[in-house]
């Protein structure tokens, strides 16, 4: 059988390899001399070819889930394709003296110059509860910073605080880990890491938007303008508190997403037709025009869309020239809409 790592995944780890019901020691070892211990948040896969690791797996507990005091919180920020991942570090164990601290920074190093060839995959993981795992998703540096925290005597214990992006990929084959640790082989790479490798661009999760080279997202919609609180609270009145596309009614999830923006037309910035209600995540993909609305208020995707995530495939994807409804007393102006497509030259 094939086993495969799939995000928001859940996998048991019975702490034993040979264990015949683990689907995470057993599974990275595999056919493998040698796998990942059982021990620490930051793991790594040995390779017969090379001193570098062939994978890194670095495994964040929930809170309460460890058995050891730890100051270290984790951002595991999945969906918005970002984690950050505090290294090894106690005040009777320096941060920079730490063997596994210095194998991430060395991929980080690695990146920062180039040699992306050098780098291993980061599988991340979280721990919910004892004797489980869930895959959180295929990583490559970003960044890393030395931040500090003081202990319970008043001593600043410095460490490394880890920046990764999640690569566009939701499934990543078991057998690609066995290939590089035994071939240094990433034929059964998934394609956006061998985008990476090559090119240094960063598709990201869950979208597949592009990071520019300041690592930043590139956004449609940069304005710092902002709307009043009674602007937005009549706006989603309007739209009966729930998203355009997907019917999602949680408020906090909820943006009004401005149809020109508001950095060029700053005086439509609280016109009751140039905007539309999105939960956040659906207004990222607008704003990067990764999908559109004509005047027609059919639903467009550009063709570069290819996202992962299959919440974005059966809301946006598989609606591709569906017609949206609008509520009674909401309405998007046409003439905004041709506008805004104007400039896209996907459509």
């Amino acid at each position: 059988m094939q086993h495969a790592f799939r995000v928001g995944q859940q996998y048991r780890d019975t702490g034993s390899y040979r264990n015949p019901d683990d689907q995470f020691l057993r599974w990275v070892r595999g056919p493998l001399d040698s796998g990942i211990k059982n021990t620490g948040g930051i793991r790594d896969l040995g390779a017969d070819r090379s001193e570098t690791p062939a994978a890194l797996v670095l495994v964040s507990n929930d809170s309460g889930i460890s058995q050891h005091d730890d100051p270290w919180e984790d951002t595991l920020a999945v969906n918005a394709g970002y984690i950050s991942y505090w290294g090894d570090a106690k005040a009777d164990n320096p941060y920079d003296e730490s063997a596994q601290n210095q194998k991430i920074k060395a991929a980080f190093d690695n990146a920062a110059a180039g040699r992306r060839e050098d780098v291993p995959p980061f599988f991340v993981f979280r721990k919910p509860e004892s004797g489980v795992v869930e895959f959180c998703g295929l990583c490559v540096p970003d960044h890393l910073e030395v931040r500090a925290y003081r202990s319970e005597d008043g001593t600043q214990v410095p460490n490394y605080q880890f920046h990764f992006s999640v690569l566009n990929t939701n499934t990543v084959p078991v057998t690609w880990l066995h290939e590089r640790a035994q071939q240094n082989d990433d034929s059964a790479a998934p394609d956006v890491w061998q985008q990476w490798v090559q090119t240094g661009e960063v598709a990201q999760w869950p979208t597949g938007e592009p990071l520019d080279q300041s690592g930043r997202v590139r956004r449609y919609e940069t304005s710092e303008i902002t709307v009043s609180d009674a602007f937005r609270a009549d706006t989603l009145e309007r739209y009966g508190h729930e998203c355009t596309l997907t019917g999602i009614r949680e408020e906090e999830l909820l943006d009004l997403a401005h149809i020109l923006p508001r950095s060029q037309h700053p005086d439509l910035a609280e016109h009751p037709e140039n905007v539309l209600v999105l939960n956040s995540l659906h207004h990222r993909a607008f704003d990067a025009a990764l999908f559109t609305i004509d005047s027609d208020y059919h639903i467009r995707t550009s063709p570069s869309f290819e996202p992962a995530h299959p919440f974005l495939c059966e809301t946006i994807l598989d609606r591709d020239g569906d017609q949206l409804s609008f509520p009674p007393d909401a309405q998007v102006q046409p003439s905004f809409l041709e506008e805004l497509n104007t400039g896209l030259s996907w459509l």
